[in-house]
């Protein structure tokens, strides 16, 4: 099944990411849930940036880093989701001006690379 999941929707690509990372809890797997996620996100699923924002929050998978998660939950904030918009203003109280300014400068970046082309 996750052979063929990389020439999939990112709706397919989203729920791996789910399976790995809300699943059984003898299946959990935070590095393969955040690479779907990611991929997802790539693409521009706004649930999957959602879920990649608080993975980067987290230290799920990947290494903490709150500008990253900021710039995430920016991105699928923009695209209308409402717990996005909730989480940013948790994630920017744990953050220096510095690290939002950066946050900023990637939700910038990854808007136009991954939302722009596929709103077009």
């Amino acid at each position: 099944m996750v052979v063929y999941a990389e020439e999939r929707s990112c709706i397919t690509q989203f729920e791996l990411g789910e399976l790995f990372h809300k699943g059984d809890p003898k299946s959990r797997d935070f590095d393969e849930a955040f690479k779907w996620y990611k991929t997802a996100a790539e693409k521009g699923s706004r649930q999957a940036q959602h879920r990649l924002g608080m993975m980067y929050a987290r230290g799920q998978g990947v290494t903490q880093n709150y500008p990253r998660s900021y710039a995430w939950c920016k991105v699928a904030a923009f695209q209308h989701s409402r717990r996005a918009k909730r989480k940013l203003k948790c994630i920017e109280s744990k953050m220096s001006w510095e690290q939002i300014r950066r946050g900023n400068w990637l939700a910038q970046d990854f808007y136009d690379r991954f939302v722009a082309p596929y709103s077009r």
